[in-house]
């Protein structure tokens, strides 16, 4: 029987030493499965809306992963395991004796828990506040603090440090208040803030997170608590807390936990903690990022309300902006739908007379001729004045673009109307477009009308109507006047719409972050104007097809422009006319420029 007892003895030492050695096992093995037991607790480990598991717990142990992998080669699996609550895990530790079993869910490293499961090193430092509900004064005095614990609740959860701490504070205080236990999945400060005369031990961490959000409770400034710091458990024959301190204590896992830690909790936040836990001046630390934290939260609230009146103001503007514009076009398709049904009628009329009365045919002729006229000359105003509307409808996109780059910081309705702005504006393009009569450029009738243009200010106009379109694409539009204000005997109509098109088409196929450059040189017997841009120029073959109606050349608009391969053409049709001459210098990959040059008589 002796030998019976010795024999069970030894067989049972040896599986303790194995179940103790499951580190070396991994060393050996190049292979371990850990069971990672957890409830939830923000913003350390929880499930996302995809109910994926995530939080800085749960990145900090596949770093861990990637550590072993990386230095050992050993293939770590993980395999999380959710519990019912905190306290769940705490005794599924406590009890086990399988060493490849941890704890996580923000454990506080503690005397009393030292004595049945192991810790690894701290991983951030545990710093616990007594926070109380809206309305709750703030006491100073034991009396206070006495007549206010007598009438109130506290809220917590079974098993942790918080629900330790409260029992503590029974006893020194020698009040018996009320304890409510509330699942672990919670958040207690949820059921404080929503609670009247309740009160709560809450991390520090999650304090500020909370009030960082607007959210108004009141810190007590006795009973701070300054823990050894947050760790993960084992059960007591677990030896993983080796590569758990080699990876603690590893710079670059270091500055990986950091980066983790400061991505849930912020930054500052994280580095005030760091601060904070190996100052003195713990209360007064407190107290002075509390009123930090509330001036930001107002200086944020008073520039948004800013940027919410100056949205408007754009808005509104841009709204009847539009309308107006809308308008126009409405009575300009009014009136020529009105005087088409009234040249069909008359037309019509003519057709019927001549069958009745030849004899008026010379008188009817000469009629319908002066009728297609007006015809031509209404279509010629309707090109001119569409050409004219396309400019501020650029720059209703181009405002619009840039209100777009701050869309985010928007309210979903803003964000309504702003979209229908951009709609209303693409509408109103594709409106123009078809109003454009393409035969009014091919025509060889002469429109043009001379007139005394000051070279400067033209420049100057076309710049200020299309630094916006360029802005939007961040492209800078540089400007290089004549010295003197030199005056072109020309067409004002027509040199305006031939620069117009040049600096379009530059923005259009010019990518961003690159310089447009509108110039004017003014000599004895010429104006000089020149459009350059660094965009991706012209092959020889596009050279050749330049000056072509509808003509699509090798390079793209950089922006989701359209284009219809009009504007050329359009440009060369009115240099002509105006007595100039126009020539491209560009290589591919190098950018362009496109001279023209008009006599100055």
């Amino acid at each position: 029987m002796y030998r019976g007892v010795l024999s069970v003895l030894f067989i049972f030492l040896m599986i303790q030493d194995l179940l103790g050695n499951a580190w070396q096992q991994a060393l050996a093995t190049k292979k371990a499965q850990l069971d990672l037991h957890w409830n939830t607790s923000r913003p350390f480990i929880y499930r996302d809306a995809d109910r994926n598991v995530v939080g800085l717990e749960y990145e900090i142990m596949t770093s861990f992963q990637a550590y072993l992998k990386d230095k050992y080669q050993i293939d770590l699996d993980l395999n999380w395991k959710e519990s019912r609550s905190f306290y769940g895990v705490l005794e599924t530790i406590r009890s086990s004796i399988e060493p490849n079993e941890l704890g996580i869910s923000a454990f506080s490293i503690t005397e009393d828990r030292k004595q049945y499961v192991r810790f690894t090193d701290p991983y951030l430092p545990d710093i616990t506040v007594l926070v109380s509900s809206q309305g709750t004064p703030i006491v100073r005095t034991f009396d206070e603090i006495n007549r206010m614990m007598s009438n109130m609740e506290a809220i917590t959860i079974k098993g942790t440090v918080y629900e330790d701490y409260l029992r503590d504070l029974k006893k020194q205080l020698n009040i018996d208040f009320q304890i409510r236990y509330i699942d672990s999945d919670k958040n207690i400060l949820d059921y404080v803030s929503q609670t009247p005369n309740s009160f709560c031990f809450i991390d520090l961490p999650i304090y500020l997170m909370w009030i960082k959000k607007g959210s108004t409770l009141t810190r007590q400034n006795f009973f701070t608590l300054r823990g050894t710091g947050y760790g993960f458990i084992m059960p007591m024959n677990s030896d993983w807390n080796v590569p758990f301190s080699e990876f603690f204590k590893n710079p670059e896992s270091q500055v990986r936990i950091t980066e983790i830690i400061s991505n849930y909790i912020g930054a500052e936040l994280y580095e005030f903690i760091g601060n904070l836990y190996e100052g003195e001046t713990l209360g007064t630390s407190l107290l002075t990022k509390e009123k930090e934290i509330q001036l930001a939260l107002i200086k944020n609230a008073n520039l948004k309300l800013e940027q919410e009146e100056t949205f408007k103001r754009i808005l509104i503007s841009g709204i009847v902006i539009t309308f107006f514009l809308m308008v126009v076009i409405a009575i300009m398709l009014y009136n020529n739908q009105k005087t088409t049904k009234i040249l069909l009628y008359q037309k019509n009329q003519i057709e019927e007379q001549q069958k009745i009365i030849h004899r008026k045919n010379d008188q009817l002729m000469n009629r319908n001729n002066k009728l297609i006229a007006l015809n031509e000359e209404k279509n010629n105003l309707i090109n001119i004045l569409a050409h004219d509307l396309r400019s501020p409808l650029s720059q209703i996109t181009g405002l619009s673009g840039l209100l777009e780059r701050t869309k985010v910081k928007m309210k979903k309705e803003e964000q309504s109307y702003l979209s229908m702005i951009n709609e209303a504006a693409n509408r109103m393009s594709k409106m123009i477009m078809k109003i454009l009569d393409v035969d009014a450029i091919e025509g060889d009738q002469n429109m043009m009308m001379r007139e005394t243009v000051n070279v400067n200010q033209i420049l100057r106009d076309i710049a200020i109507r299309y630094r916006p379109a360029a802005a939007q694409k961040n492209i800078r539009l540089q400007l290089v006047t004549c010295l003197e204000n030199e005056a072109l005997q020309t067409d004002h109509l027509l040199l305006f719409l031939i620069l117009e098109n040049l600096i379009s088409n530059a923005i259009k196929f010019s990518p961003p972050e690159t310089k447009i450059t509108l110039e004017a040189h003014c000599k004895d017997e010429e104006v000089v104007f020149k459009v350059s841009d660094q965009g991706p120029g012209f092959t020889d073959k596009d050279k050749s097809l330049l000056f072509n109606r509808f003509q699509q050349l090798s390079a793209k608009p950089t922006g989701d422009e359209t284009s219809i391969g009009l504007g050329l053409s359009i440009v060369k049709k009115y240099v002509t006319d105006l007595g100039g001459e126009i020539q491209l210098e560009s290589q591919p990959d190098k950018g362009s420029t496109f001279i023209v040059n008009f006599p100055v008589r």
